[in-house]
């Protein structure tokens, strides 16, 4: 096996030269969060019944039908809102609106999405309707790894703020429209 290594000594190379030139120009005093976006934003996370992007009919989610945001029971009473409450999540690039879901687990400040939802499916009568969170409108491509070029998806700067009347009620409605009127108000 060691024979396939073709580099002059026969080993491998852990230093890859644009990591580290890279790495040698990290400031630590040049990392200011933006007060505008004071939260942080893991979006894709893994849960149970979302996979990967599925196509399949959201009713095959037992679980979490919205792709509910994780957020601390704090930061979320600090915003004047209650579990269960749609909510808006506002990066730098966009602005979604999401069913929020206190959770203990979660640091303050921090945030957390799934991943497989956004995608728009079939109504009964022809239209199509987005089901869950477009996390991708939050990301930007320029906030991205300097080597790989990955956007920072797990790192993703924004605010939370109370979903308008409006916003509310139209996610509402869309969440029954897709999971029938079962789903918590």
């Amino acid at each position: 096996m060691w024979s396939l290594v073709e580099t002059p000594d026969h080993k491998v190379q852990l230093a890859i030269p644009e990591l580290l030139e890279w790495l040698g120009r990290l400031d630590v005093a040049q990392t200011h969060p933006n007060p505008d976006f004071p939260l942080v934003l893991a979006a894709g996370q893994r849960r149970m019944f979302n996979a990967n992007q599925i196509f399949r009919d959201p009713a095959w989610r037992r679980s979490d039908p919205d792709g509910a945001l994780q957020v601390n029971p704090e930061d979320l009473a600090q915003l004047g809102a209650a579990d269960g409450a749609w909510v808006a999540v506002q990066s730098e690039r966009g602005r979604i609106v999401v069913r929020a879901q206190a959770d203990s687990s979660m640091r303050r400040g921090q945030l957390a999405l799934p991943q497989g939802f956004g995608q728009a499916h079939p109504a009964s009568d022809g239209t199509r309707l987005t089901n869950g969170p477009r996390i991708n409108l939050l990301t930007a491509g320029a906030n991205r790894d300097p080597i790989a070029g990955t956007p920072y998806h797990k790192n993703v700067a924004v605010r939370l703020e109370r979903a308008t009347l409006e916003e509310a009620a139209g996610a509402e409605q869309i969440s029954r429209r897709i999971h029938g009127a079962a789903v918590a108000a």
